[in-house]
């Protein structure tokens, strides 16, 4: 079925063909028509399901359609950090086909003109902007709210029960949370008029319907993605994914350092490893094989690719394997292409997501241990002191970093060997000054003990 039947725009459908949307998803079916219809929606999903991207799409769908309406189409985000990456998600949507501007400061927006229009706000400045506008009651809005329990993590939830106090029934209210908690349900509640709810259901037959997350990270910076990662999992039971038997246990014992319950399976203790998953005395098993079916995947609710396999035929039986688990991979730029290959098999693109609290330009800084083993292993002397190579710059036998002399040359016309030193000349000399000869050196016999191949000393007696 294409994306014309959802009663999306062509251009749009388009769009998204080119962007390796083959045909629409379970999420894609589900929200995108109700939504179009003015219907409220509550969703519970995890991020990486489909169901944000598919109320985005429908955003920028009614957006272009109803432009001249009296209707403000807003997305409500966490932070400024999150309001940059669904800007940037919004552009890669619609491209260069599609004009619509994407306002994120509250000074530029107006009230609705012929112009598309979509503000991506944070609670706080949306209820600010509502409390000081004279025009928000002659409006209708179509609200969006992206990562809902995130946003009541932040401290958000009064500032959010506070809009309906300016939004009335006729608005369109979309609530997006990967948790159903009660706070989130009382949001649900004060803003929305009978919506419509929607979960997601795990589906075997269909892996592109699971919940995909792919995280670009540095490679250096692998391992400490993971770590912040596994520290916003709270009571998460995940299975982490390695290509090496000996990496799999660096990798726990670097988890453990920071208080995780981790352990990686090895063959001497594989049977007391699951045993000990199973009965949640360890959150973390680090996997050094590809996921199989013999492991109880009961409670588990991530399936975290640390190396992506060679075959992505594997990852598609991962998914299927464990449909009801949030599969989260961590590439570098050197995994991209596999990356690739994945979405084709998949047949549907995968957002990349960044982790707002996590700074991507800090370099990778080695262990106090491995410093000190160094330190103690280099050598004694005047240490030298390092320069940054600038592969412009020649270098020389003498400094590493000094530029290369450029003399002037003699011409070959001119040039006269100059006369050899006497040493080389004088042969009886060149014999005279050699530090002692083979007769004149004291040997080894003379000694008067000596150690046998035992390494015990002996004397050495004359025979009479």
């Amino acid at each position: 079925m294409p994306f014309t039947e959802l009663g999306l725009q062509q251009t749009l459908a388009t769009r998204l063909l080119n962007l390796g949307y083959m045909r629409p998803a379970s999420a894609h079916t589900k929200t995108i028509p109700a939504i179009l219809n003015g219907t409220s929606l509550f969703v519970g999903s995890p991020s990486g399901a489909g169901f944000t991207e598919s109320a985005m799409i429908s955003i920028i769908n009614l957006s272009t359609t109803q432009a001249q309406s009296r209707r403000a189409y807003i997305i409500l985000s966490a932070s400024d950090d999150h309001k940059h990456i669904y800007e940037q998600r919004l552009k890669l949507l619609m491209g260069d086909e599609i004009q619509i501007d994407i306002i994120t400061n509250l000074e530029r927006f107006a009230a609705p003109t012929t112009q598309a229009t979509i503000l991506i706000s944070t609670p706080q400045e949306f209820h600010n902007y509502l409390e000081q506008s004279s025009t928000n009651r002659e409006l209708s809005y179509t609200l969006l709210l992206t990562e809902t329990d995130e946003m009541v993590a932040r401290g958000a939830k009064p500032q959010l029960l506070a809009l309906s106090d300016y939004l009335s029934k006729e608005c369109q209210i979309i609530i997006c949370t990967s948790k159903i908690t009660k706070s989130v349900k009382s949001i649900s509640r004060s803003l929305q008029y009978k919506p419509k709810w929607l979960t997601l259901g795990p589906n075997n037959k269909e892996p592109r319907n699971i919940a995909h997350q792919a995280w670009p990270v540095p490679k250096t910076m692998k391992d400490q993605l993971l770590l912040k990662l596994s520290s916003k999992l709270h009571n998460a039971k995940a299975i982490i994914i390695v290509n090496d038997q000996q990496y799999a246990t660096k990798l726990a014992r670097r988890m453990r350092t920071r208080k995780l319950k981790a352990a990686a399976v090895r063959a001497v203790d594989a049977l007391e490893t699951y045993s000990r998953f199973e009965s949640n005395d360890i959150q973390m098993l680090i996997l050094p094989d590809q996921l199989n079916r013999s492991i109880s995947l009961e409670g588990v609710t991530h399936i975290i690719h640390y190396h992506l396999p060679d075959n992505p035929q594997d990852y598609l039986t991962a998914s299927i394997i464990a449909p009801g688990a949030i599969h989260m991979s961590i590439i570098s730029p050197n995994d991209e292409e596999r990356l690739i290959e994945i979405e084709d098999v998949l047949k549907r693109p995968l957002s990349r997501n960044i982790l707002t609290n996590f700074d991507y330009t800090d370099k990778f800084s080695k262990s106090k241990h491995e410093t000190t083993t160094r330190k103690k292993k280099r050598r004694k002397g005047k240490q030298q002191t390092k320069f940054e190579w600038d592969p412009d710059i020649p270098r020389t036998w003498g400094d590493q970093n000094a530029i290369r002399a450029n003399p002037e040359k003699t011409p070959l016309e001119e040039w006269s060997p100059s006369p050899l030193p006497s040493v080389w000349l004088d042969k009886n000399l060149r014999k005279n000054t050699k530090s002692g000869s083979a007769k004149n050196r004291p040997s080894r016999r003379d000694k008067q003990y000596r150690r046998n191949h035992n390494g015990n000393k002996f004397s050495r007696t004359t025979k009479q």
